[in-house]
């Protein structure tokens, strides 16, 4: 309830606010007791232990680690799911009750609607699953007192991992009866926050599509020409992998519909259509794209908004790029009828 109280921003200026996404989130090793996430798409895995307990400082340690090395095996789609229903659930703050993961992103961090190009829901997403793919999250241990054994533990891991791993202790004060003080200490370094990368050009990107199999390159080129005639093709950020994003605008409103990266994959924009198309709207998209070969788009990407991936060579042979793009055009359409 309250994500002020783990006091990053003492020990590094520009350290984005915090976004609870779950609690007690279920994994095969036990129960995650709190799961945040800030702009730049870091996690941070928050376990409460009383430190004074010998048997839980000793175990809370691998504990924790061994729940970061299975989150790291999710994907941005898992940490939209995991979010959204948090975000749907009685448990959720009012202030981002039923909101969608990246609308609560907007939300805590000041960022208008109308700024979507500089902070799209794509590169939010593509931020957490490069954060997921390189193990970088950060990792949280609040307990009731800092004691040296567990400073020198943390110290020594923080000088040998690509994570950051902090304690946190919070003494309360009972200022009256109807009143309590938290007071907060952390303890532990705090990497600053990662520079913004470089928006991609299309040069710059059709240079690295050639790194492509010859029938693979030739098919995002086309992808990219019907982006380009038939709405706007906005470039990404990324350090190796580039893209764009397919974005339709009706009555200035942004709606994203597919991202295609470099690499021969797609994202499906599910979830930033999500609250902003009918469910209809989005289940017939669905049903013309799984209409494809070897495309199926799971029924979640609709009723919990996902970003469900395909692959560039599934749409290689020239009818399978043809139902493709229709099925766009006819998502496109159908969401025109029902802004009017």
């Amino acid at each position: 309830n309250y994500p002020s109280l783990i006091p990053l921003g003492e020990i590094v200026e520009g350290v984005p606010d915090l976004l609870c996404i779950g609690r007690e989130v279920g994994i095969p090793s036990g129960a995650i007791d709190l799961l945040f996430i800030d702009e730049d798409g870091l996690l941070t895995i928050v376990e409460t232990k009383l430190a004074k307990n010998p048997e839980a400082r000793r175990t809370v340690v691998g504990q924790i680690i061994e729940y970061a090395s299975y989150i790291c095996g999710w994907t941005a789609d898992k940490v939209y799911e995991v979010a959204n229903a948090y975000l749907k659930s009685e448990r959720a703050p009012q202030k981002y009750k039923n909101l969608s993961l990246y609308e609560a992103i907007q939300k805590l961090s000041g960022i208008s609607p109308e700024a979507e190009g500089e902070f799209s829901a794509e590169n939010f997403s593509n931020s957490i699953e490069r954060n997921l793919r390189s193990g970088k999250m950060r990792l949280l241990i609040a307990v009731d007192e800092l004691v040296e054994p567990l400073r020198a533990t943390i110290t020594f891991l923080n000088k040998n991992s690509n994570f950051d791993i902090l304690l946190l202790s919070v003494k309360n004060f009972e200022e009256s009866k109807t009143r309590k003080v938290l007071i907060p200490t952390l303890f532990g370094p705090v990497k600053p926050p990662t520079p913004p990368m470089e928006i991609w050009t299309e040069p710059k990107f059709l240079k690295k599509v050639e790194e492509c199999e010859k029938d693979v390159a030739e098919t995002i080129k086309r992808l990219l020409e019907f982006a380009k005639s038939n709405g706007t093709a906005e470039w990404g950020r990324g350090k190796t992998r580039g893209s764009f994003t397919f974005v339709r605008f009706k009555n200035e409103a942004r709606i994203s519909i597919f991202t295609l990266l470099s690499d021969g994959e797609i994202w499906l924009n599910f979830g930033v259509m999500w609250n902003r198309v009918s469910k209809e709207t989005l289940e017939l998209f669905r049903a013309e794209l799984n209409g494809i070969p070897n495309i199926n788009i799971p029924g979640d990407a609709v009723t919990r908004g996902t970003f469900p991936s395909i692959k560039v060579k599934a749409l290689i042979e020239p009818s399978n790029l043809d139902k493709f793009e229709n099925a766009v055009l006819s998502l496109c359409q159908k969401i025109e009828a029902e802004e009017q």
